[in-house]
């Protein structure tokens, strides 16, 4: 349940940085290649992951999951700060 709250607190912010990110004239398309590439590690991350988890503890296991949110937060640290700021300043 901790997980599932964590993840779910990322989603939205992790989808308006990956969309701010592009100039306008190719922000549908840029967002479009990010979120396919990251649909694609997920389907391998659960396919390369989930096999290697049956064989951890439960603690393991949530700490395993755990970590990736921790990368997450810490990746996100080096984005450029969008707060307050209109979309053509960001991203011209």
């Amino acid at each position: 349940m901790i997980i599932f709250y964590g993840f779910n607190m990322w989603v939205a912010p992790t989808y308006a940085l990956s969309a701010e990110s592009f100039p306008t004239r190719v922000r549908a398309t840029g967002f479009a290649v990010v979120d396919g590439v990251g649909h694609l590690g997920g389907g391998i991350g659960v396919l390369v992951i989930a096999h290697y988890v049956t064989h951890l503890s439960t603690l393991g296991a949530l700490l395993l999951i755990s970590s990736f949110l921790v990368v997450a937060a810490v990746v996100v640290q080096f984005a450029p700060r969008t707060g307050g700021r209109h979309l053509d300043q960001v991203s011209p």
